[in-house]
C-alpha cells in the first residue's frame, strides 16, 4: 500500500490534468480510508487547487512575455512591409489618376474630331 506522502506526490504531479472534482474525489477516498481527516482532506484540496491556480497564472504570464518578445522581434519587419505596401498603393493611385486623365483627354479629342 502506498504511503500518504507518495499519493500526495502523485496527486501533485497529476494535478494540472485533474479537475477539482477529481482531486476532491481522490482526497475523499483517502479520508474514507482513514488516511486523513475530512478537515485535512479539504485543506489538501484547497492547497492543491491554489497551487494549480498559481501555476496557471505563472504560465499565463510566461506566455504573455514570450508573445511580447516575439511581437517585438517581428514588429519592425511588419511595419516596414506596411510602409512598403502603403507606398505601392499611393503609387498605384497616382498611376490610375494619370491614366484616367489620359483617357478623358483621348475621349475629348475623339469627340472634337
Amino acid at each position: 500500500m502506498e504511503s500518504l506522502f507518495q499519493k500526495g506526490i502523485m496527486v501533485g504531479l497529476g494535478l494540472l490534468g485533474m479537475t477539482k472534482d477529481k482531486v476532491e474525489e481522490l482526497v475523499d477516498d483517502l479520508s474514507k480510508r482513514g488516511e486523513m481527516t475530512r478537515a485535512e482532506a479539504r485543506k489538501v484540496v484547497n492547497e492543491l487547487m491554489n497551487k494549480a491556480e498559481h501555476r496557471s497564472e505563472e504560465m499565463k504570464k510566461w506566455i504573455d512575455v514570450r508573445i511580447d518578445e516575439a511581437m517585438d522581434r517581428f514588429r519592425p519587419k511588419v511595419l516596414d512591409r506596411v510602409e512598403d505596401l502603403e507606398k505601392q498603393v499611393a503609387d498605384l493611385q497616382k498611376e490610375v489618376k494619370k491614366l484616367h486623365k489620359e483617357l478623358k483627354a483621348q475621349q475629348k479629342t475623339q469627340e472634337q474630331a
